[in-house]
């Protein structure tokens, strides 16, 4: 019983620890938007559920921009940084 009450403290430490890195997950918004690079298009694209790859679409993160949103316009927040470059087809957001 000695061993078990010797024990709890450590035990305990895990048990927050563990429950500390459970809810500090940054939020990762399933829907997300990107509007053409073009110059003049406004076309925005739905990136939901797509993978960014060199076959779709890459944020260049060295470039202070906002990527992706989480709705197709300007004012809705940043869903990921960097400058959106188009590398194939992508699905096109219904507005």
């Amino acid at each position: 019983m000695n061993k078990l009450f010797k024990i709890l403290p450590a035990l305990g430490m895990v048990l927050a620890a563990t429950m500390a890195m459970a809810m500090n997950f940054a939020d990762n918004p399933t829907e997300r938007y990107a509007e053409d690079p073009a110059p003049g298009t406004e076309v925005w694209y739905d990136l939901t559920d797509i993978t960014p790859g060199p076959s779709t679409y890459q944020c260049d993160e060295e470039v202070d921009q906002t990527c992706s949103h989480m709705d197709p316009n300007f004012s809705s927040s940043e869903v990921e940084e960097g400058e959106f470059i188009k590398n194939g087809s992508l699905p096109l957001a219904t507005l």
